[in-house]
């Protein structure tokens, strides 16, 4: 299971980071000591220093407090959930947070207690002891870990039961997570008319050719993905399964079909729940989220205001008309807003498009957007505006209004509800945002249903710290221009 192999990949990092920052901490002291005799380093300028002249106590409280420190800043900085994934400058920047942790932590000790005889030199000594032991272990961890997933004995062999957008988005998260140890075989249907692939991964058969899976593959462990239909429609498979000694994970979603969203697990009073739906009501979340809506928009239109200038001006000499288009969207519990962007169209646009029923019938099959190179409404300037995302920066004053927030489902046209069915009140219960999941993943490269599964799945699943993430994360979406037009 993932959950039990990434808590013994914790607690195993989290041990051995002890042991390091101990060793470390006992070779500076050591070696602080001989300073004065040992070739090279004593060229470096010193006071002349003896252990057994320092209080003892004061280094013992600064061990306990920058060992705290440093393994909190490497654990909140993503450092023991996968100190064995991403590049080796990524590994770096982990531990390069970790050590500035681990200074501030000895700093406020030593403030605290005014320990006035703890040598300078010796902290040198110590972090950098301290932070080569650390970065080393880690290097030896990512080669064992790799071994390891390679070998026969680490290896999971998982089968995946379901359908729909929820399998195909759990089968694209197994087949990503090969330093798991899991190795996907394919995907056993529920239902008629089973596609050749789901996610990437083989369509074996159906629930009717189980036995023969099982006979023809090495299953271990089984993942059964999908609503309340499905898991209904596989409940006694499920029990076969466990009688036949396989481990049986249940991935929940709304149902299991392309709309589906996953559940989430929470608790009441330490009892372990899994709810569905948008997230409860947290007024301290949510006025959290608007006070950052409220900051950052006020703080981004001032930083572009020279920029809505620029924009103005060339919208005035090059395609005269109004300078900002608003559109009529959805809002918050099917509110109705316009959404202001920078005009890139011709003036007439709407009426042109609507005159056209080819066109039209086109621009809804197409998700309520044209291909950019076949829209004959957008103007040279506007293609450049759509490229850059600088279209949207007057967004920012319906994130001010209240309209929209910063981060959320992607604003939809009336019409574009219907892809959200049955769940178009799920999909209306939070603001809508100027980015989201959605924008951050390709944005027009994504088209429905996936689009709605992602909208509909960051309603039941976010947080403050999410939304900051995906803040970070359209920065260089926008600038890479993945799917904007």
């Amino acid at each position: 299971m993932f959950a039990e192999r990434a808590k013994t990949l914790r607690s195993m990092h989290a041990f051995l980071d002890a042991v390091c920052i101990a060793l470390a901490f006992g070779a500076a002291y050591l070696v602080r000591g001989l300073h004065e005799s040992l070739p090279l380093l004593n060229n470096i300028p010193s006071i002349p220093w003896n252990p057994s002249e320092h209080n003892g106590p004061d280094y013992v409280l600064l061990l306990m407090v920058s060992m705290a420190a440093w393994i909190y800043g490497l654990r909140s900085n993503g450092g023991y959930l996968v100190p064995h994934r991403g590049t080796f400058t990524r590994l770096l920047l982990t531990h390069l947070r970790g050590l500035v942790w681990g200074v501030l932590g000895a700093g406020a000790a030593v403030f605290a207690v005014k320990l006035a005889t703890v040598s300078r030199l010796y902290f040198g000594y110590f972090y950098v002891f301290g932070a080569t032991l650390l970065l080393t272990k880690d290097v030896v961890m990512r080669r064992v870990v790799a071994r390891l997933s390679a070998s026969a004995s680490f290896r999971r062999h998982t089968l995946i039961i379901g359908r729909g957008q929820p399998a195909s988005w759990f089968a694209q998260v197994l087949c990503g997570a090969t330093e798991t140890g899991y190795t996907p075989l394919g995907v056993l249907w529920v239902g008629d008319d089973a596609p050749e692939t789901v996610g990437g991964l083989k369509v074996l058969g159906t629930m009717a050719d189980l036995d023969d899976v099982l006979v023809a593959h090495p299953v271990d462990e089984v993942f059964v993905v999908g609503g309340a239909k499905t898991l209904a429609a596989v409940a006694t498979t499920v029990q076969k399964l466990i009688e036949r000694g396989r481990v049986v994970s249940v991935m929940p979603a709304l149902q299991g079909g392309v709309e589906g969203v996953r559940g989430r697990v929470s608790e009441f009073s330490g009892i372990p729940l899994l709810a569905y739906g948008p997230m409860p009501k947290d007024e301290v979340g949510a006025l959290s989220k608007r006070i950052l809506d409220i900051t950052l928009s006020s703080l981004g239109l001032i930083v572009f205001a020279p920029v809505f200038f620029a924009i103005a001006c060339a919208i005035k000499l090059l395609d005269p008309g109004p300078m900002i288009f608003a559109h009529e969207r959805l809002g918050l519990g099917g509110q109705r807003f316009r959404l202001f962007k920078f005009r890139s169209m011709r003036v007439d646009a709407e009426r042109y498009l609507r005159e056209d029923a080819k066109l039209y019938k086109r621009y809804v099959d197409n998700d309520f957007k044209l291909p950019e190179d076949e829209d004959p409404r957008i103007s040279p300037l506007g293609r450049f505006l759509r490229k850059s995302s600088l279209d949207e920066l007057p967004q920012l004053l319906n994130v001010l209004r209240g309209d929209m927030s910063l981060v959320g489902p992607r604003p939809i046209v009336p019409d574009e509800i219907q892809h959200y069915q049955p769940y178009a009140d799920l999909f209306l219960a939070i603001r809508p945002g100027v980015t989201g999941r959605w924008q951050v993943s390709g944005r027009s490269n994504v088209r429905y249903p996936e689009r709605a599964f992602m909208d509909l799945d960051y309603v039941g699943n976010n947080s403050l710290l999410d939304d900051i993430s995906i803040i970070l994360r359209t920065v260089p979406a926008v600038l890479a221009r993945r799917g904007a037009h």
